[in-house]
């Protein structure tokens, strides 16, 4: 995430905005959550806790950087709602396969998480059409692999253990993250 956060810093010097400072941002609490998340095997689940703050912070920078381009009321969303329902759908359907295996204390803060990173992928669906495809296409689907790999992170840890699972999560991750970065150095040079 440094690296990635650097050369978006680079690439973006020229065009200082509150979107930048955002994905910035974001960058910073992804990083923060990655070395949280290091620590919870050795130094006790709390630090998942803490990881989960950290990229819950993320998905909310993120998200507040998508509708400062375009907002809900004047988006794609706004005009076709009825593409969030397979969203709801998707949101549902993990709490409800998920939620009974968590313990109980942590079922609140995973439901919470779930539902910021739904809106942070339906706040970069809401750019379609009123930003050039090819940006659009990279901040989404940037969006929506961060959205998998933390589901794939939720599956692994309280459903059961995925095979190479943490190969797909940090693919996924760094994809999804590049793609999103990607998208906004796009965004800022036009």
């Amino acid at each position: 995430m440094p690296i990635l956060a650097l050369w978006f810093y680079f690439q973006t010097k020229e065009h200082s905005s509150f979107f930048r400072q955002l994905i910035l941002f974001a960058l910073f609490f992804s990083w923060g959550g990655d070395t949280l998340l290091m620590f919870v095997e050795s130094k006790g689940e709390h630090f998942f806790l803490f990881g989960l703050v950290s990229f819950l912070l993320t998905h909310i920078l993120y998200t507040t950087a998508f509708l400062k381009t375009v907002s809900w009321n004047k988006g794609f969303l706004w005009k076709n709602k009825w593409v969030i329902i397979p969203f709801l759908i998707f949101f549902l359907g993990f709490q409800i396969y998920l939620l009974p295996d968590i313990e109980e204390a942590m079922q609140i803060p995973v439901a919470v998480y779930s539902s910021v990173i739904i809106v942070m992928v339906l706040a970069a669906l809401n750019w379609n059409k009123f930003i050039e495809k090819k940006t659009f296409q990279l901040i989404f689907f940037g969006a929506l692999l961060f959205m998998l790999s933390d589901s794939i992170i939720a599956l692994n840890k309280f459903k059961s253990a995925i095979p190479q699972a943490h190969i797909w999560i940090m693919s996924l991750y760094l994809l999804g993250q590049y793609l999103i970065v990607q998208g906004g150095v796009k965004m800022l040079k036009k």
